[in-house]
């Protein structure tokens, strides 16, 4: 048995906010005031180097975590697939389970493939630590014959601590390259960097800067799937009810698969106004 299987968090985790209560809404973004979010600039740019130092912890963890072999890719035979591209960091990777047909990736992909009574094909753009900047350079050189785009990336960017302007930046990027591929109006996807805080015991003001970095970055997707036409947001599954997989076991098993049903969710909606192009090009 691996590390990554026996590893589990101390019982006396306790989830800290990332700040004081504020409203929020079904995107499970806070809603801050422009001084909030600048004061939150200023100090995750004073204490990013504490972060740097995580991304240390975050490197030899991965070394040693479970990893399934090969890449996670595959097809659910049907006639008109739609073909998907992921691009994402360890959780792409299926980090933690078995197999890939257990991770976000497949459990997204086949989720599709239900909703809409079809076949679908995916492929993958994955790195335990692929950035956001790595993976503008790399998204150009695979095969954008694709109708949608799944971007599932985050964590190496929280503990570089990368702001949110490059963060912007570089989605725009990624829609602008996948859009000057075979599909112009190519939907793309942005899953919500995962709450990673809660996810291994770790002292109380790296939680803090963990929540109001990865708040930070998720309020740069939102607001670009709010203002760019065919993008979405796919939110983190809450993890209100999962005491027992932040406290007892790390059952990745079951996050991949709630994580895969919420991506899924928002990767058919993206989809359905394109399934009858697909249709004919495909067939």
């Amino acid at each position: 048995m691996s590390n990554s299987q026996r590893r589990e968090p101390s019982a006396t985790i306790r989830v800290v906010a990332p700040t004081t209560p504020s409203p929020q809404s079904a995107t499970g973004v806070p809603s801050h005031t422009a001084f909030v979010r600048r004061l939150t600039a200023s100090v995750l740019h004073l204490f990013r180097p504490l972060l740097k130092v995580n991304l240390l912890g975050y490197r030899s963890e991965m070394s040693n975590a479970l990893f399934p072999a090969g890449k996670p890719e595959g097809e659910v035979v049907a006639p008109d697939p739609p073909r998907m591209l992921f691009i994402g960091d360890s959780g792409a990777s299926s980090y933690g389970v078995l197999n890939h047909g257990l991770g976000v990736v497949s459990q997204a992909a086949r989720y599709v493939a239900r909703e809409h009574s079809t076949g679908c094909s995916w492929t993958t753009i994955t790195d335990t630590e692929l950035t956001m900047a790595r993976a503008v350079q790399e998204l150009p050189s695979a095969d954008l014959d694709v109708d949608v785009l799944v971007i599932l990336l985050g964590a190496p960017d929280v503990l570089l601590g990368t702001t949110a302007k490059a963060w912007s930046s570089g989605l725009h990027e990624l829609i602008s390259t996948v859009r000057q591929g075979a599909h112009p109006d190519c939907p793309v996807v942005v899953a919500a960097i995962p709450p990673m805080y809660r996810f291994r015991a770790m002292p109380r003001f790296l939680h803090r800067l963990m929540a109001l970095q990865i708040t930070r970055l998720n309020r740069a997707s939102l607001t670009i799937a709010e203002t760019i036409p065919g993008v979405r947001y796919a939110v983190y599954p809450s993890l209100e009810d999962c005491d027992k997989f932040i406290q007892a076991n790390l059952n990745w098993k079951n996050a991949h698969s709630q994580w895969g049903k919420q991506v899924g969710a928002a990767t058919a909606l993206a989809l359905e106004p394109h399934l009858d192009r697909i249709s004919r090009t495909r067939s």
